[in-house]
């Protein structure tokens, strides 16, 4: 997953480990760190599959080598962004990270992800709809802790809302691709 968003970076212009640290702390969570033995063996298992490189005449004051994407780092992009999402632990941020590497991509393909993440959200946003009707139906029962199973509702309604906002965004970003594919 952080391979994509390594070699998306590193497609825009070279970059040092330290700047590629900072766009992977800043397209996970606000305030997530990423240590040198998470980031540096990922730059090593990229740089050894001969998907970017290190240029030694390329550095800065401090010493550091910088970062560049090869063309079969170019190509293996291509695949990561084409390939299905897997519907695991880090498959929002794995959507997230495909996003930050759409302007690489056709407007069908950009269209498809889009769509894609659409289907993922509303399809949790169903099962929740269920968990929420489940919730209701216990709290409505004689003898239980009516205030318990409120908080629970709430907070199943927090997670809907927050699915049915990036759903609106997404049909938006959808709908002005598609706007820009007539206009064209």
């Amino acid at each position: 997953m952080y391979e994509l968003l390594m070699l998306s970076a590193l497609m825009s212009r070279n970059m040092s480990g330290y700047k590629l640290r900072i766009i992977l702390e800043n397209a996970l969570s606000p305030r997530r760190k990423i240590s040198n033995g998470v980031l540096y063996p990922l730059l090593d298992k990229l740089e050894s599959k001969g998907y970017i490189g290190f240029d030694e005449a390329d550095q800065n004051s401090r010493g550091t080598k910088i970062a560049h994407i090869t063309e079969a780092g170019r190509q293996y992009f291509a695949e990561l962004m084409a390939q299905p999402v897997a519907h695991d632990a880090k498959w929002d941020d794995t959507y997230r990270f495909k996003m930050r590497g759409m302007h690489y991509i056709d407007a069908a393909e950009q269209i498809s992800i889009l769509q894609d993440y659409y289907n993922a959200l509303a399809a949790d946003r169903y099962v929740y709809a269920g968990v929420k009707a489940h919730l209701t139906d216990l709290r409505d029962t004689e003898g239980t802790d009516t205030n318990y199973y409120q908080w629970q509702i709430r907070s199943v309604d927090f997670v809907m809302t927050t699915l049915k906002a990036k759903m609106d965004w997404l049909q938006g970003q959808i709908n002005e691709i598609q706007k820009m594919e007539i206009e064209e």
